[in-house]
Parts: C-alpha cells; structure tokens; sequence
C-alpha cells in the first residue's frame, strides 16, 4: 500500500478477516471448558440416578440433590464464561435481541416441559412414566436447542451435539428404567465429553492461524 493513497481494499478484508478471527478465537477458548462442564453433569448426574434404583441402590434423597447439583454447577459454568467470552465485543441490535431471546427460551421451554408432564399425569399417566419421561424431554429440549444455536450463530460443533442429544433421548426410553440413565450418562455425557476435545482442538488450530497472520 503507498503512502498518501486511499487504502488498499485486499488490505482492509485481510485485517477485518484477522480482527474476527481474533475474536472468534477470544470467544471460542471458553467453549470446551464449557462443554467438559456439561460432560462431568451428565456422567455423574445420570449415573448417580442409574445407581440409586441399580446394584449399588444410593438413597433418592442423595442422589436427586447430587444430580441437581451437578447440573446447576455446569449451568453456572456456562454462564460465566459465556459472559466473559463476551467481554469487550461489541454485538448490534440484531445480535443482541437474537441472543436474549434464545436466552430466554431454556426456562420457558423447561417451565412448558414441567407442565405438559404433569397434564398428563393428571389426565391418566402412571406418575412411574414421569421418571423417562422428565429425562427424554429435556435431554430433547437442549438437543434442539443446540441444534439452532448451532444454525443461528454457525457452531458446526453445537449442531453435531444438539442432533447426537436429540439422538439419544429418542433412544433412552426404550432402554426402560432405570437403564435410561445409564444411557444418558455414557451416550449423553460421552458426546459432550467427544464435543470438549474437538473444540478444544478446533480454537487451538484457530489461534494458531490468528498468531500465523499476526507474525506475517
């Protein structure tokens, strides 16, 4: 580029290219954490469930809270590294309504789950069903919702996890209780687990690239 010219238009793309690269880099490094997060939820979570009505039969009342604990952990995980793989990047209006409202739309959707179990419960299921029925449901209800995040924002890795968590709740019930939890907590907790090591590997070669145009 010559001094005193406008600048260069191959310039301008090469650097706005590098500045988005940088900042999918800064924005992606939380995303296995992330992930490994919500692997240890659903491995112990789940096998937690398996063991209190398998060989080892741990009391309900130990393993539901450790379940819920698990899972409230990883939720929390995720919600701060979310925000601070956020930090410093600025996002426009469409961006921003785009992320509120799929923010939003997990406790709707889980409020909207909640009730429609226990519509059936009052019009005639065996509350026993509520035990495959609860896991199915919200096991599909994140799958689907990974799999649209992965649409909205490009994530090649959230929508291979959202169908493989669509996948297994289809499949778990079948395996009947409580089999079921066995099956979310090695085919569930194993994706995410899978999910965790190729995004790791995946923003790792990102920033390499990032630091390859940066040194040249």
């Amino acid at each position: 580029m010559i001094h005193g010219t406008e600048p260069d238009p191959a310039d301008m793309l090469a650097l706005a290219r590098d500045q988005q690269r940088s900042v999918n880099g800064r924005m992606g490094v939380f995303v296995p954490y992330i992930l490994l997060a919500w692997a240890v939820a659903w491995l112990g979570g789940f096998l937690v469930l398996w063991l209190e009505a398998g060989p080892v039969s741990i009391p309900m009342a130990v393993a539901a809270p450790v379940c819920v604990v698990l899972f409230l952990a990883a939720g929390a995980v995720s919600v701060v590294l979310g925000i601070r793989s956020n930090r410093g990047v600025r996002t426009g209006k469409d961006a921003a309504f785009v992320g509120a409202v799929y923010g939003q739309a997990w406790w709707v959707g889980g409020i909207a789950i909640f009730a429609i179990a226990q519509g059936m419960v009052a019009n005639g299921m065996e509350p026993e069903l509520l035990g495959i029925l609860y896991p199915s449901a919200y096991v599909f209800f994140a799958g689907l919702m990974y799999f649209v995040g992965g649409a909205l924002w490009r994530a090649v890795p959230m929508v291979v996890l959202g169908a493989w968590a669509i996948l297994v709740s289809a499949v778990a019930p079948f395996a009947g209780a409580p089999a079921h939890f066995l099956v979310f907590a090695i085919a569930g907790g194993g994706g995410f687990l899978a999910g965790a090591v190729w995004t790791f590997v995946w923003t790792e070669r990102a920033r390499r690239r990032v630091g390859g145009g940066d040194a040249s």
